[in-house]
């Protein structure tokens, strides 16, 4: 066994053959059922769901929360060569004009975060592949969902951001930050795999909405997050 399927097998939960072309790759139990869900003939595995929507064989590929597990699941996915991978999961809105349930697509992100700071650089500003990105935001715009695209921040920590320290990713151009982005955007940048992120925003940080800050979800919410997984399955699809 080569050492390549042994951290494929370790992390993963499963071998290098069975990982398929096409990746979702999620974070939170919400996307991870959501998405889940859509494919027929799905059997789950380690950290991946693999079936079929429509023709495609599509895994759904757990990369855990925050960048440290998401860069080392993504590590081990980038060794079975997949042709397209798409983040698809939560993050929060930081402009006026951003609402609960709103769709963001990433269009490049900024490593704020410790661990892809060691892979790529503190503030390293990470493209998305732009075929991928103007197809998702052309469907949700379609689809009437309201939407908006621009720089993703990427941190490695939830509960501690300050007004201050938002303002300040802000003033460095970011319009929505995540706990993931820059680990899947920067190590398929590095391994010349098309990628990109799209998002259900789920939080208001700078409007008085922080994560789990209510005690009930904004039904808004349900909407974006369906639109969301559908977007980006199909775009998966439509990839190949």
């Amino acid at each position: 066994m080569s050492h390549d399927e042994r951290i494929v097998r370790g992390i993963l939960g499963v071998t290098a053959a069975t990982v398929p072309d096409c990746l979702l790759v999620v974070a939170t139990e919400s996307f991870i059922k959501g998405a889940s869900s859509r494919l027929k003939k799905s059997k789950k595995k380690g950290r991946l769901t693999v079936g079929k929507l429509r023709d495609t064989v599509i895994g759904v590929l757990d990369a855990g929360i925050g960048t440290p597990a998401a860069a080392m699941v993504l590590e081990a996915a980038a060794k079975t060569n997949p042709k397209v991978l798409i983040r698809a999961d939560f993050c929060g809105g930081l402009l006026k004009e951003h609402n609960i349930g709103h769709a963001f697509v990433a269009e490049s992100v900024i490593v704020g975060d410790g661990c892809c700071a060691g892979y790529f650089g503190q503030g390293q500003m990470i493209p998305a592949d732009s075929g991928l990105t103007n197809s998702m935001f052309s469907r949700l715009e379609s689809l009437g969902l309201p939407t908006h695209r621009g720089t993703m921040w990427t941190t490695d920590f939830l509960l501690r951001q300050t007004e201050e320290l938002l303002q300040e990713w802000v003033g460095k151009g970011a319009q929505a930050v995540d706990m993931e982005t820059s680990a899947i955007l920067g190590i398929a940048d590095e391994r010349g795999i098309p990628a990109a992120s799209i998002n259900c925003i789920s939080d208001l940080p700078l409007q008085g909405k922080p994560i789990f800050g209510s005690s009930g979800m904004d039904p808004m919410l349900f909407r974006g997050i369906d639109v969301v997984i559908d977007v980006a399955m199909q775009t998966l699809v439509d990839s190949q």
